[in-house]
């Protein structure tokens, strides 16, 4: 490798060359500092040369010549100019003359011999540069006498705002309500009068609007998502279990819902752009379903969805010849994978106006089979009977045959219940029943739909009870009434007073009924449970007269009395000779009369 040496002189002259090339720039910038400082000097009282004043050639001009040379150029008919304000396809128009706006002359003079005479050093050097180049141009300085631009504006502003409008969700007595979030518009009054009054001439011209987006408390990012899923819930749904459908309407159905309406939390929602209104507190909607509603309503749909298996049953022919009805299997829901169900799909927007779902079930079969039934025919003989009579009436006699017949053939498996409201079903007019006396609150009340079905659970009392099945309720009427036995009838009212019995026998037991216009007769069929009964007479104390104040009642005549007294009878029950059941039934009839007897021939006066 060469090696070269570089004389004494050689390496003078390199520094030189060095030396001349660092220091060329800052002598450059000094040279332009220098003809910076002594053009602020002699331009100290003039304009800029190339300057401009709204388009007016105001170059090297002193205060006074700048005056002079505005006034001349504004000999122009600057007053009848139109004044254009913008907002989209709407417009506002003007003159200048009709809002006040003139040439502020002084403030153009003071702005124009301003320019470039302040700030660093660069930026007083950028301001000769763009004025040699003809860009420094001053806009006209106007100014509004009096308050015609302000109502100028306000007058467009009252044509442009609009209020904010914040979402709101709730459910009301119609179901769900809704409004619906909307974003407002705020004229910027000060801003567009700037705008205004900063234009780059006094001629014809148009300005846009200035205009701010306000925001509500509860906007879009707010509202949108709980709006969605609370219209998932509300849209209509056909719940179905095979042949059997229900469907549940929109008002019910927001009823399950609970809505919140809470503060949002930093970076929940949307932010809002810097120059937009915003509110003091921005809010949002949480929507969730009631799990407690939502399992009343699965449970309501089960009652109307389940078709329970039907037991047994047996008939009697006009012979008292006992024959099978069929056993029936049946389908019933599934509450608690309902439940899960409709919590989980109710929630699911909807693909269209109304939903459709299938509610989990399973077969349900009958208690009491055919094959039971069979088994037990051969066996059945008629255990017990028992007849009430009642004085002629269509109406009682609705109600007594009606009432009776929906016991007819009915079975009562072993350990299992009789309740007299539960097997009757509905009382209503639909079904037969008219409206007839019955005693309420120890007082007749000739218009009571179903008067007289006391009579059916009177009767079927004493049929079972000489049988010697355990009674479970049973309750006195409130007065006495003489064709039943004293101290063993079975007062019936709903709500509150039932009559139940229990078969605590190994076999199950049908009752059947026979009814004509005046009588009703309850026979009780099974296998006989070799029981033994003892009734006891009954025992009467405290006897009461009905008292001279007492309202009469309409169901008596007058004159027509029945004490009222305290009632007392037993009932023992014998198996295999050892007491089974002792029953005391204490029966309290209060006094009841028709009224004192009017005497047909009132004493003369």
């Amino acid at each position: 490798m060469a090696v070269f040496a570089r004389s004494g002189e050689q390496t003078r002259t390199v520094r030189r060359a060095v030396w001349m090339f660092a220091v060329a720039p800052i002598a450059a910038i000094a040279l332009a500092v220098g003809a910076a400082f002594a053009a602020d000097a002699a331009y100290a009282q003039r304009a800029l040369p190339g300057m401009t004043v709204g388009g007016v050639d105001i170059s090297s001009l002193e205060a006074g010549s700048i005056r002079e040379r505005l006034a001349a150029e504004l000999a122009a008919p600057w007053a009848s100019s139109t004044v254009v304000l913008m907002d989209g396809s709407r417009t506002w128009q003007a003159t200048n003359a009709d809002l006040g706006i003139a040439p502020d002359v002084d403030a153009a003079v003071s702005a124009a011999l301003a320019y470039g005479k302040s700030g660093s050093v660069l930026d007083r050097l950028g301001a000769w540069i763009d004025a040699i180049r003809g860009q420094a141009n001053v806009p006209f300085a106007m100014h509004a006498k009096g308050d015609a631009l302000d109502r100028w504006v306000a007058a467009a502003a009252r044509d442009t705002d609009r209020a904010s409008v914040s979402g709101e969700l709730r459910v009301g007595t119609s179901g769900l309500a809704v409004t619906q979030p909307a974003l407002g518009r705020e004229v910027d009054r000060a801003g567009t009068v700037a705008a205004l009054l900063s234009a780059d001439s006094l001629g014809d011209r148009e300005v846009i609007l200035r205009v701010r987006t306000s925001y509500p408390a509860v906007d879009a990012s707010g509202f949108d998502e709980a709006y969605a899923r609370a219209a998932a819930v509300v849209t209509p749904v056909t719940v179905h279990v095979e042949d059997r459908t229900f469907t549940e309407n929109a008002t019910y159905l927001a009823s399950l819902l609970a809505i919140d309406r809470v503060v949002a939390k930093p970076g929940e929602l949307t932010a809002i752009p810097q120059n937009a209104i915003a509110p003091a507190v921005r809010y949002r909607y949480q929507v969730s379903l009631v799990n407690e509603r939502v399992a009343s309503w699965a449970t309501a749909l089960g009652v109307v969805l389940d078709h329970p298996g039907k037991s047994a049953k047996f008939n009697l022919n006009a012979d008292h010849v006992p024959s099978i009805v069929p056993s029936e299997s049946g389908v019933k829901v599934d509450q608690a994978k309902l439940r899960a169900m409709v919590l989980d799909e109710l929630v699911r927007p909807a693909t269209g106006a109304t939903r459709d779902l299938a509610a989990p079930a399973a077969v349900d079969t009958s208690a009491f089979t055919t094959e039971q039934a069979k088994a037990l025919l051969p066996n059945l003989v008629r255990a017990s009977t028992f007849t009430t009579y009642y004085p002629p009436s269509a109406s009682r006699h609705a109600n007594i045959s009606t009432g009776a017949s929906q016991f007819d053939g009915v079975v009562i498996l072993p350990g299992q219940t009789f309740s007299f409201w539960e097997l009757l079903g509905p009382v209503t007019v639909e079904r037969g029943y008219a409206y007839a006396g019955a005693i309420i609150n120890n007082r007749s009340d000739e218009n009571v739909i179903g008067g007289g079905l006391c009579q059916v659970s009177t009767t079927i009392f004493n049929a079972v009870a000489a049988q010697g099945y355990e009674i479970v309720e049973r309750h006195a009427h409130g007065y006495y009434i003489d064709r039943y036995p004293i101290g063993y009838d079975a007062a019936v009212f709903e709500p509150g007073v039932d009559f139940k019995w229990r078969n605590d026998t190994a076999n199950p037991v049908f009752i059947y009924s026979w009814s004509d216009w005046t009588s009703l007769t309850i026979d009780v069929w099974g296998i006989p449970t070799g029981r033994t009964v003892a009734v006891s007479a009954a025992t009467q104390k405290n006897f009461v007269q009905p008292a001279a104040d007492q309202p009469a009642d309409p169901a008596f005549p007058k004159g027509v009395t029945v004490a009222g007294r305290d009632v007392f009878k037993s009932r023992t029950v014998y198996e295999n000779g050892k007491v089974l059941h002792q029953d005391f039934f204490a029966s309290h009839y209060a006094p009841v009369w028709g009224g004192p007897l009017v005497d047909p021939d009132p004493p003369k006066p």
